[in-house]
């Protein structure tokens, strides 16, 4: 008679069968996974055929991993487990008197891991329908394997003796070689936090998560209130052409900020508002860009103030609508500005030929858009993600030197 916590022959063949399909399938997951985020250009997985199936937009959400790792790589460790139990009484017996000793009742482990995956596949399941609103064929493949294995390795009952037995032995285990244990857990939970921050088996999406940062801001954390944003001397001069009214150009303003902070660069601001009210350089004004001229000379006229950057940020962050709204957040914004010089210069022939010689510098590189950058003569057009940015100031850098 069977003992109710061992292998019959045929339920451990139907596990191993069972273990090997899932190691297939998690084996080509990582496959997806990997040219879906390490690669720029690659060919659409099979079973990517629609906008809901599609195994391919899965693994680009920040829902293919758990605690930075790949759902498929947890998955691929987890067959693997599987496999050593169902192999755990020949490693028994060829290592006698070692760790693998503890494994009294492989059976319930593998009962409890196919179960406790399981239920972690439903909430995953969840979220692939409801909040992706993609279904990744290979995923939900791996599910019912899971189940399957649950189901097949369990004992009467519903799973309450192997969950009972599961737990005994792993206190047992723990007390027996505590030390180990304790090692083992904290490098476990070391290598984890280090994944889930650096992202690093992820490329894309810690490129996506860096964005976040500067796409959500509500305000500018790293502004500053004078006309020098960055250092004078640094060896990296960025020139930024940029419209108060443009969303992306509100997300380099603060980038810049931020790099400028470690005094690698110094950021110049060159008004381009696309705006015809002043703009000869453009055919139409953009929708929700009609201010724009008029926050250049605000911009323009707090510089002669020292308070350049200042007042740029207030523009940038809250977009007030009339003069009397714009000198209302620049007073709360406490710049120590002097708001009767400011709103005289702002209308004055001075700011508008300021004004004029910031269109017609932008007007020399054919823009007919924001932002721009020009870092150290080189033209750059459109936005960036920051690790690009950063790649391109230091490369900058490393030919000012030489």
């Amino acid at each position: 008679m069977e003992n109710d916590f061992k292998f019959s022959k045929t339920r451990w063949i139907a596990i191993l069968i069972l273990v090997l399909i899932g190691i297939g399938l998690c084996v080509e997951l990582s496959y997806i996974f990997y040219k879906t985020n390490f690669l720029e250009a690659y060919i659409p997985s099979f079973c990517s055929v629609s906008e809901l199936i599609d195994c391919d937009g899965v693994s680009k959400t920040s829902y293919s991993l758990s605690f930075g790792v790949p759902n498929a790589l947890w998955g691929l460790i987890l067959y693997c487990v599987m496999l050593m139990l169902l192999f755990v009484d020949r490693i028994q017996a060829k290592f006698k008197n070692t760790i693998f000793d503890v494994f009294k009742n492989p059976r319930s482990y593998i009962a409890v891991l196919g179960l406790l995956s399981f239920a972690i596949s439903m909430i995953l399941a969840f979220i692939s329908i409801f909040k992706i609103n993609k279904i990744c064929v290979l995923c939900f493949c791996t599910y019912f394997v899971d189940l399957f294995i649950a189901l097949i390795a369990k004992n009467k009952g519903f799973f309450v003796e192997d969950i009972k037995t599961t737990i005994k032995d792993f206190i047992e285990g723990a007390k027996k070689y505590f030390i180990l244990f304790l090692i083992v857990l904290f490098s476990f939970v070391s290598i984890l936090i280090y994944l889930d921050k650096s992202l690093i088996l992820s490329p894309k999406l810690k490129k996506e998560k860096t964005m976040k940062e500067f796409f959500d801001a509500k305000y500018n954390k790293y502004a500053i209130k004078g006309n020098v944003l960055g250092d004078e001397n640094a060896k990296v001069v960025v020139e930024v052409y940029s419209d108060f009214n443009c969303p992306f150009c509100r997300v380099l303003n603060i980038m810049l900020h931020k790099i400028a902070k470690e005094g690698k660069i110094l950021v110049k601001e060159v008004n381009f508002p696309l705006d015809t009210s002043c703009n000869p350089k453009i055919f139409n004004t953009l929708g929700g860009h009609e201010n724009s001229c008029l926050y250049s000379r605000y911009a323009l006229a707090a510089k002669k103030q020292g308070k350049l950057w200042g007042v740029s940020n207030v523009l940038f962050d809250y977009h007030p609508q009339t003069p009397e709204e714009i000198n209302e957040r620049i007073k709360k914004a406490r710049l120590k500005i002097d708001m009767d010089k400011l709103m005289s210069d702002v209308n004055s022939p001075e700011i508008t030929k300021e004004l004029m010689n910031d269109i017609e510098k932008a007007g020399r590189l054919n823009l007919n858009g924001t932002p721009a950058l020009v870092i150290n003569g080189v033209f750059y057009m459109g936005g960036m993600p920051y690790e690009e940015l950063i790649e391109k100031i230091d490369l900058a850098e490393k030919r000012a030197k030489n």
